[in-house]
């Protein structure tokens, strides 16, 4: 009897350390079982959402094309060409009155001049009113040219004085 106790007691002592061990490893399984759910459930989620963020950029790409067919209206069937057929007579006189800055430029041998010839240039093929900021550029250069010949003056007739004391 003392050895079937002895068995008995062993038997029970095994039995209870595997199920110490079955418990933990239960446990960590439901940790993980959780922590995979929670991770699934976030990525559906997201996966809803960018479902409907891309069918909602869908929608805008459709109306943002129908828009451009409107307004086209047909463009596209049309054929284009890079040949210029005429000369604009309003063109010509803006690159013509650029003709003569630049001549100017260089009869009297200026950088001013020059200068101003060049920002003349890249506004009227910038602009859709050139004359406007070309006013503005021969203004500023005509306010410029005055101040300096100003100083010239002062500077000349300090000099003047200057001699006629010596």
């Amino acid at each position: 009897a003392k050895k079937t106790l002895a068995e008995c007691a062993e038997t029970k002592a095994a039995a209870e350390g595997d199920l110490e061990a079955t418990s933990k490893d239960l446990k960590t399984d439901i940790e993980a079982q959780a922590s995979l759910h929670h991770e699934c459930m976030t990525k559906a989620q997201d996966f809803e959402a960018e479902t409907k963020s891309r069918g909602e950029e869908l929608t805008a790409l459709a109306t943002a094309k129908q828009v451009i067919q409107e307004s086209t209206g047909g463009a596209e069937k049309a054929s284009y060409s890079f040949l210029q057929t005429a000369r604009s007579t309003a063109a010509s006189g803006h690159f013509a009155i650029l003709g003569v800055v630049r001549t100017l430029a260089q009869k009297h041998n200026s950088p001013a001049l020059a200068q101003l010839a060049q920002r003349m240039g890249a506004v009227m093929r910038s602009s859709a009113d050139p004359f406007e900021k070309v006013r503005g550029l021969i203004t500023d250069m005509i306010a410029k040219l005055e101040e300096e010949a100003e100083k010239d003056a002062t500077k000349k007739a300090y000099c003047d004085k200057e001699l006629k004391e010596s």
